[in-house]
């Protein structure tokens, strides 16, 4: 609303220039007028019209990663995930929003800058406090709503004469200039939610005008009319200005005008409600009401003081109400986030009350225990949900991360959280995020524990679908010499299966065997029953199906399925599913290789683990093959190739390589080159979900109505 002239000179500028920035104080609108301009222009980028997101990120080394998220990147690069992005990104015409940059201003520079060199057809949409400094930076300044032309005049005397001869405003006139909508207009908008039939005055000009037509304090001060009149919240604004300018003399005029708007909302809160704000803060992005109640609410002591747990919940219903606070709801879950400024004013609060750092040992813990209880429960039947919910709560494990890291006391938690999220990491396409973390964490904490030896096999195990070979095995190796001195049979499993694999990928396949072999007594000898025995099965079956033993591979395989079906596991028994696959190529039972590996696909997509998607279209591309259908052979090729070099993985030489040649040359002999090429460029070309739906369902999504 009032942005009619600003979208369309956005519009102009993207049509001009690849990299354009809207800069403003916090709260005018740049986010929204980002928004609007991007779905003016879906018709303008075929290849996608993409948003970013980037306040809760802290760390400006993973701005590629939080990019690649959005846009269906995995991170399971053996390279920069910066060049991972930029070739996914090279040929596509696409618009890329990256909201909030102030705080990681060089790095996103950097980012953009190499953005803009390796993808011609990008263009780059970025709001920002800041510039980003870049050449060919075409810049708009958002500036704050103006006060409509025909209060102007009102405005104008009220702001002449002193406020205890301050008349009524007079009427607005009817011969006034028009003006496009603007700041009363909004605030009318807004008031109309609340009071039916709200209709704009004089007096509401002037409140807009103290509010310095800023959309966020317009839209806060809306919200009060459910219990007071625009006169009484000019009354209580006039006592705000004075107390939060005189609060903050040092600080730049936007951040006073802002600190205003803010500071009011703040003083209309109780005083269990401003502490809740005070401790919500610490979240890095949205959260549920189990994480709001555990990390805001003093401990129980018997005591009538503080912020009681079951008064958490009715002080979140009361910061919803003032608009402090949004739910978010998810589908299955309910969600709450604030907005950043007003998540910084609630940290500013915290500090105050010298609070900030028991708020963050809390979040830790809270995280800290979440991340166990992940790792305890993710070989079961919730996989799903608790990807989905892990995904949800990325933004603030990182948060405890970056938290735990930084501070020297906490670098054994960080350890302990970075290993807890093993399966988090390699199931659910975040291997290189994992990875930097855990080589942070190592490198700050050697104290030899059950921690420590997760640790280690854990980056092993990132470390080696990476191809970093080496850095693999020195780390399993490290990680079995911990497990075995400390009797952790656990870790000395998962160690071996590490070895194993990096044994794999270096061609041996009868050791690699022998290891998953002794990785898994090591596991049966500790009473494991979960995923370490489950993992050792699937590569034991895998390994002898290389080795052509597939009847021993069956073996393991049932024991593996018995296994995986009784806890409610579908990763792993998706692997095992593919493992399957292979077993009936070998046999020329094409359709059941293709049953085996489309259901392998569909779990792994559900689970957004792209390793094991590259891996099942190669199966199915080569039973395709043998079923006949040279066309949707050639066509899952080129989705293989999407999902490969779109996530950035590293397959090493597996059979995902093997499969793939011997589908490519028996397809291409039967179609032709041109024809092969067609249907190739086809499953490349996809959107992913449109690809994978096709993959899964064998029709093509794109040409239904």
């Amino acid at each position: 609303m009032g942005r009619q002239r600003e979208a369309a000179e956005v519009v102009r500028m993207l049509g001009e220039s690849r990299l354009v920035t809207l800069t403003g104080v916090g709260g005018v609108g740049k986010t929204r007028l980002a928004l609007h301009v991007a779905r003016e222009l879906t018709s303008w980028f075929p290849d996608g019209v993409w948003f970013v997101e980037l306040s809760s990120l802290r760390e400006a080394a993973l701005l590629a990663h939080a990019v690649s998220s959005v846009l269906g990147v995995a991170q399971q690069a053996g390279r920069p995930q910066m060049a991972v992005l930029v070739e996914f990104l090279a040929r596509r015409r696409s618009l890329l929003v990256l909201d909030t940059c102030e705080h990681l201003v060089q790095g996103c520079a950097e980012m953009v800058e190499t953005l803009v060199r390796g993808a011609p057809d990008l263009r780059i949409l970025v709001t920002s406090r800041r510039l980003l400094g870049l050449p060919g930076e075409s810049c708009l300044q958002v500036e704050p709503l103006p006060i409509e032309g025909r209060y102007r005049a009102a405005v104008a005397e009220a702001e002449l004469v002193p406020p205890e001869g301050r008349r009524r405003p007079a009427a607005p006139s009817a011969s006034a200039a028009p003006t496009p909508d603007g700041a009363v207009a909004l605030f009318a908008d807004r008031a109309a939610e609340h009071v039916p039939g709200f209709v704009a005055t004089p007096e509401v000009a002037l409140l807009c005008q103290r509010l310095d037509g800023i959309p966020l304090a317009i839209e806060l001060a809306a919200v009060r009319l459910r219990t007071l009149t625009v006169e009484q919240i000019m009354g209580r604004i006039d006592d705000r200005f004075d107390l939060l300018s005189g609060g903050s003399r040092t600080g730049p005029p936007r951040h006073q005008t802002l600190r205003t708007a803010i500071g009011w909302s703040h003083e209309l809160c109780e005083p269990l409600e401003r502490l809740l704000w005070a401790r919500l803060s610490v979240f890095a992005a949205d959260f549920d009401l189990e994480a709001a109640q555990a990390v805001c609410a003093d401990p129980d002591t018997g005591s009538d003081t503080g912020l009681r747990r079951e008064q958490v919940e009715d002080a979140l219903i009361a910061l919803m109400e003032k608009s402090i606070v949004r739910r978010i709801d998810t589908g299955k879950a309910i969600r709450f986030r604030m907005l950043d400024t007003l998540r910084e004013y609630g940290a500013e609060w915290l500090r105050e009350l010298d609070e900030h750092a028991q708020a963050r040992c809390r979040h830790r813990d809270y995280y800290l225990g979440l991340a166990r209880r992940f790792d305890e429960e993710w070989f079961g039947p919730d996989q799903i949900a608790w990807y989905v919910r892990m995904n949800h709560e990325l933004p603030n494990l990182r948060s405890a991360l970056d938290f735990c890291l930084a501070e020297p006391s906490e670098h054994a938690a960080g350890l302990d959280l970075a290993g807890r999220l093993a399966y988090f990491w390699m199931a659910c396409g975040f291997i290189s995020e994992g990875r930097h973390y855990l080589q942070r964490a190592l490198s700050l904490s050697r104290t030899p524990g059950t921690s420590l030896s997760r640790a280690l096999w854990t980056c092993a195990w990132l470390a080696d679908f990476q191809g970093d070979l080496d850095e693999a095995n020195d780390l399993a190796t490290e990680c079995l010499s911990q497990s075995f001195s400390g009797s952790d049979l656990a870790a000395a499993g998962w160690g071996t299966v590490c070895c194993a694999n990096t044994g794999l990928h270096w061609g041996y396949v009868s050791e690699a065997l022998a290891m998953y072999e002794r990785a898994r007594e090591t596991h049966e000898d500790g009473g494991d029953r979960g995923a370490g025995l489950a993992y050792a099965l699937t590569g034991q079956a895998y390994a002898l199906t290389r080795l052509g033993r597939p009847e021993q591979a069956l073996s393991c395989l049932r024991q593996q399925r018995t296994l995986c079906g009784s806890c409610g596991d579908i990763w792993l028994h998706s692997s095992g599913d593919w493992v399957r696959s292979l077993i009936e190529l070998d046999r020329r039972d094409f359709p059941m290789a293709d049953r085996f590996a489309r259901t392998s696909l569909r779990a792994k997509h559900l689970l957004h683990d792209s390793l094991g998607m590259v891996m099942a279209l190669a199966s199915m591309a080569r039973s395709a093959v043998g079923l006949g259908d040279m066309e949707r052979s050639a066509r899952l090729l080129g989705i293989g190739e999407l999902v490969e070099r779109g996530f950035g993985l590293w397959l090493g030489p597996s059979e995902p390589d093997g499969l793939r040649e011997e589908a490519e040359w028996r397809a291409r002999a039967v179609l032709g080159d041109r024809a092969f090429e067609a249907e190739y460029a086809w499953g490349r070309e996809q959107d992913v979900e449109s690809a994978l739906a096709y993959a899964l369902t064998g029709d093509d999504v794109t040409t239904r109505p």
